[in-house]
């Protein structure tokens, strides 16, 4: 598993050493210019981050339902 990582590390550096040439990002306000690796990596882990908060807001409505069915289970089985 460390070899995998590894060769990962390996692989994005390498990405980077290429992909060293300045972009511009407009946002709306002002704009900066920050390498095409840097951008890259920064919108990777907006991404993930987006996604992990879309799936930790759906696994609490999931909860919250289970809460609601267990009660009605609860009430269903004592027959109040």
């Amino acid at each position: 598993m460390l070899a995998f990582f590894l060769l990962i590390a390996v692989i994005a550096l390498a990405f980077s050493l290429l992909n060293f040439h300045l972009v511009e990002i407009n946002l709306y306000i002002t704009s900066i210019k920050i390498p095409l690796a840097v951008a890259l990596t920064i919108e990777l882990f907006a991404g993930i981050f987006i996604g992990f908060l879309a799936a930790f807001i759906h696994i609490l409505k999931l909860k919250s339902q289970y809460r609601v069915l267990s009660k009605k289970i609860t009430k269903t089985k004592t027959g109040k």
